[in-house]
């Protein structure tokens, strides 16, 4: 796999951005500063130079839905069928829905739109080199130059993202407070996920290869 080390200089534009971490978080969201806990074993997380992480808790189920995947697409031969039932574009659209009725100030502040939107890019533009394994290749091939795969692909490579997030920051774009920030967004989105995890992966959207 390949790393972005440099993907978020973009927004930064400004000393003003650069100081608001609410603002340099345009494609990532905002929240409140958590505290702090030690990292748990089965947890994804990346260290800056200051010893700051962005981590992300895993329920039992979205593990269990991690090992399925890999098991029936690495071990089976099969592979994930497309169009998804649901796609990450469904699902980005319910999360958002999810937000507005539940009167969210991050809504209202347009930060849940900034985080998928982020969220959204990370997808489309890495899902080649860091979403597939290599039984899934060939399928690329069958999609006739169709590129915006959040269209196409749902839950099982949109959680697979989730699992290495981290690795796709810059840590020296943040300080300790920015990526605070950046955890607690990708938390929630990640605990939606999670409620909603038996109908965003059901059992039959895969399919066996024939050999």
């Amino acid at each position: 796999h390949y790393y972005i080390t440099n993907n978020l200089s973009s927004m930064v534009t400004t000393e003003r951005k650069r100081n608001n971490p609410l603002k340099l978080l345009a494609e990532t969201g905002r929240r409140e500063q958590p505290r702090t806990r030690k990292r748990n074993k089965g947890e994804d997380s990346v260290d800056n130079k200051n010893g700051n992480q962005i981590i992300l808790f895993f329920s039992p189920g979205l593990k269990e839905k991690l090992i399925k995947d890999r098991d029936l697409i690495v071990a089976k031969k099969y592979l994930v069928k497309i169009p998804s039932k649901v796609t990450c574009e469904m699902i980005f659209k319910e999360f958002l829905y999810h937000e507005n009725q539940e009167n969210s100030i991050y809504f209202s502040n347009g930060v849940s739109q900034d985080m998928i939107s982020g969220i959204r890019t990370y997808f489309n533009h890495r899902f080649i080199v860091e979403l597939l394994y290599k039984p899934e290749l060939p399928q690329i091939k069958n999609l006739a130059g169709k590129t915006v795969f959040t269209e196409i692909y749902g839950c099982e490579h949109l959680l697979r993202l989730m699992t290495c997030i981290g690795k796709l920051i810059s840590p020296n774009e943040f300080d300790e407070c920015g990526f605070n920030i950046l955890q607690m967004h990708y938390q929630r989105f990640l605990e939606f996920i999670d409620v909603n995890r038996d109908t965003y992966m059901p059992g039959d959207n895969y399919f066996q290869v024939v050999q």
